[in-house]
């Protein structure tokens, strides 16, 4: 992964297949929060055709990065309602999302009956936006648009990039129970220390999703300071 450098039209990353792939997963798993009904429906049936349990590496991926994904335990190409694995959160632990859905849709006041009224006029205003700016940034990392097969941002959509990113996060640091600098310190930790031969599944998912965390800030990071710097 590189991070994003000014072009003649915009900005763009150059990104290997495999973590276009990766991110895109990320995105529409945050995706499907947004949309009305069951957030844990199946969002896209892209991989439908591969065969369950299929691992063979992805163009540019190194063994190191194979490492990585299956600490993350988690298939960037969903396949279908049968697929039960997903990092961020899953059917039969719905209930555990609203904490995920309040980070995405907070309460435009601390007043319970000023936060309805206000959200009765534009939570599904701000949902849509947000679903359409998540989209945005999928269907760019699943088809790339930028010279050489890079991630493209053109100029006067730097925001809805910049918001789909911060939703991201904003829903990996819910789940990693990140509220200050300090907890955003030991996630950094985690996401980078070796794994130990008795890992167990929750701390492996843990690890998992800090690298993950990790990753989208330092992509984000870097297109501030080509926005800011050039």
């Amino acid at each position: 992964m590189r991070g994003f450098a000014a072009s003649a039209d915009g900005w763009q990353s150059h990104l290997e297949t495999w973590e276009r792939e990766y991110l895109a997963g990320l995105f529409e798993q945050v995706a499907v929060l947004l949309i009305p009904g069951d957030p844990a429906a199946p969002h896209r049936n892209q991989g439908d055709n591969e065969e369950p349990g299929q691992s063979e590496p992805r163009r540019g991926e190194s063994a190191h990065d194979g490492d990585v994904l299956a600490a993350l335990d988690f298939d960037p190409a969903p396949h279908g309602p049968s697929d039960s694995r997903a990092p961020l959160y899953s059917a039969s632990a719905l209930p555990a999302l609203t904490p995920v859905i309040n980070a995405l849709l907070p309460d435009a006041s601390e007043d319970p009956e000023i936060a309805l009224e206000v959200a009765d006029l534009t939570r599904e205003r701000l949902r849509d936006l947000k679903h359409e700016r998540l989209e945005t940034v999928i269907t760019e990392l699943l088809e790339p648009t930028g010279a050489g097969g890079a991630v493209r941002i053109s100029r006067g959509h730097e925001q809805d990039w910049l918001g789909a990113l911060n939703d991201v996060r904003l829903v990996l640091a819910q789940r990693l129970d990140i509220d200050g600098p300090e907890a955003a310190e030991e996630a950094h930790a985690v996401a980078w220390e070796g794994a130990p031969e008795d890992e167990d599944d929750d701390a492996r998912w843990r690890r998992g999703i800090a690298l993950s965390y990790d990753m989208l800030t330092w992509w984000q990071e870097s297109l501030v300071a080509v926005l800011l710097y050039g």
